[in-house]
């Protein structure tokens, strides 16, 4: 029986909400329901192993007063982490402030330059595992990822296969990458080739969806907080052509309420969904294998 390796990941962003006018208000910079449920979460995992991106950035510090914010005012939760078997790697979202708004940075030098001041400031935070970064909301250029590999990282896990977008709000590119894990072409971060970098890009696992509003089906990632019907709509093709599945679900969208055709906002099935993942991948006769992202790369 061939593994079927399960990377269980959470992102954890600022309380977004989807069915608010909102929704992408960058400026709250809100994490109640990692503050206040997320070891409700943790446990009904039951042992599972999982990652976890932790913000640590230049907006933390500017509206917090320290990179460390989230370290410094929740460790029961930090603690609790890391007993549970879970590992606390890096996640930067490289935002500035315009017309005192926090928006997404999209000028290269720029992105190169917030990079580099956050990973020198968070770098030596030992309960961060910075080998490992998440750049929020799918950044990436060819100058960031030159920088990212030059800061000696040795994971990265930003890309959104098969996906792009360039409009007011959000600006990444990610349509020519697939959901295999890769050491990304010096020319062109979205593939490999012979000229590559060491660090290894380790996507976010996409695959088709289609929800009541959809036009026609697109590649989301395989979150956990998503209605099962939609979630597993094209799972069992995933199985059957893959052995890596990277999943990312943000604590708000578990822990909090609302209304969404996607979004369940429910405890119960996040839980339903990781017993429905495991009889899937069985019925595909593989083994699911859950594991951290550091184990992607052993010394």
């Amino acid at each position: 029986m061939n593994d079927f390796n399960i990377y269980l990941t959470f992102d954890i962003d600022q309380d977004f909400n989807p069915s608010s006018a909102d929704y992408y208000n960058r400026s709250r910079a809100d994490f109640k329901s990692f503050q206040n449920g997320f070891l409700s979460l943790i446990d009904k995992l039951r042992e599972i192993p999982f990652s976890v991106f932790l913000r640590a950035d230049r907006q933390i510090k500017s509206i917090y007063g320290s990179y460390e914010y989230l370290l410094e005012n929740n460790q029961e939760i930090i603690r609790e982490i890391i007993y549970a078997n879970g590992e606390i790697n890096w996640h930067a979202h490289l935002y500035k402030v315009n017309n005192e708004k926090w928006v997404q940075i999209k000028n290269d030098n720029e992105l190169v330059e917030s990079f580099l001041t956050d990973h020198q400031a968070v770098k030596n935070i030992k309960e961060i595992n910075t080998n490992i970064v998440r750049i929020g909301e799918c950044v990436m250029s060819n100058s960031l990822m030159q920088a990212i590999n030059g800061a000696g990282i040795t994971i990265d896990s930003s890309a959104l296969p098969g996906r792009k977008r360039n409009d007011s709000e959000k600006e990444f590119n990610w349509e020519l990458t697939s959901n295999l894990f890769y050491n990304p072409s010096i020319k062109d971060y979205r593939i490999s080739a012979d000229i590559c970098y060491d660090v290894t890009e380790v996507p976010m696992s996409t695959l088709l969806m289609k929800t009541s509003y959809d036009k026609s089906p697109i590649k989301r990632y395989f979150n956990l907080s998503f209605k099962p019907d939609v979630l597993f709509q094209k799972f069992s093709e995933y199985v059957e052509a893959h052995s890596d599945l990277v999943i990312i679900t943000h604590p708000f969208e578990v822990l909090s309420s609302g209304r969404h055709e996607l979004i369940s906002y429910d405890m119960k099935t996040f839980e339903n969904n990781i017993l429905t993942l495991k009889e899937q991948v069985i019925a595909h006769g593989k083994r699911p294998v859950f594991k951290k992202m550091s184990e992607i790369i052993s010394p």
